[in-house]
């Protein structure tokens, strides 16, 4: 396990991360394009954070909404245990990390952790291609190269209803994982889709998953539009879907 650093992104924030390249990435993402400036909740939201990496994304959401209730997932045990170093780091109460990966059914499943790259990690590498290939133009193929370089762990897989108090709305569900995101939605039960006020998923398009992902998102009462994924190229095929309900 590669030790995480502490990196200071602007001043006074500074962050654990094990990359520096994709936490400076994520930063200028969320914190200086604002990708996710565009949301608003209430002053004391209950989100979820499908896909939590180190945490970057939690951190916007705790120095936006202090009182926000925020239940993160992350099944690489190495993005895990910084996600906690830096809740730790800033004194943030109100996250619980839950070290599994979301999906249709409870099971354990092949994963690839990319160790430059963690929050590339997917349970669908041989979808990885057009992403890489994304990279390799934004940035350089030997670079791209270097960031897809892989080794393979195995993972415990739950639902996402497992984790939600019946009743209770949840204000946004962010989803970030590679190529898993009808995983992750199908893993709703029926009776919770009415409280999910609002989604936000970054979609890797393949075979029709847009698509898919949206009818899904429309079939339970939310109106989802799709643009592109932040910091993306025109033939990236990462895509932003925004569905608020109706």
């Amino acid at each position: 396990m590669s030790a995480a650093q502490l990196i200071e992104l602007e001043d006074g924030f500074k962050v654990f991360a094990s990359s520096i390249m994709e936490v400076r990435f994520l930063h200028d993402e969320i914190f200086r394009a604002g990708c996710y400036d565009h949301v608003e909740l209430q002053q004391r939201p209950l989100v979820v954070d499908a896909g939590a990496n180190i945490g970057m994304f939690a951190l916007y959401i705790k120095r936006r909404y202090p009182a926000a209730e925020i239940l993160t997932f992350e099944p690489a045990p190495e993005s895990a245990a910084v996600l906690r170093q830096n809740i730790g780091l800033h004194g943030l109460a109100g996250i619980t990390v839950h070290d599994v990966a979301l999906g249709s059914r409870p099971e354990q499943v092949a994963f690839t952790y990319y160790p430059a790259a963690p929050g590339n990690s997917t349970r669908y590498p041989e979808q990885s291609g057009p992403a890489k290939e994304a990279v390799g133009r934004m940035l350089s193929p030997r670079v791209a190269e270097r960031l897809y370089r892989g080794r393979d762990i195995t993972v415990p897989v739950e639902r996402l209803s497992a984790f939600l108090t019946p009743g209770r709305p949840v204000d946004l569900l962010k989803i970030d994982v590679e190529g898993a995101e009808l995983d992750v939605l199908q893993g709703i039960d029926p009776p919770q889709w009415p409280l999910i006020r609002q989604v936000i998923v970054e979609v890797q398009e393949h075979a029709g998953r847009l698509a898919a992902v949206c009818d899904l998102l429309s079939s339970h009462g939310l109106e989802p539009s799709a643009g592109p994924g932040p910091q993306s190229d025109t033939d990236s095929p990462s895509r932003m879907v925004r569905a608020v309900r109706r």
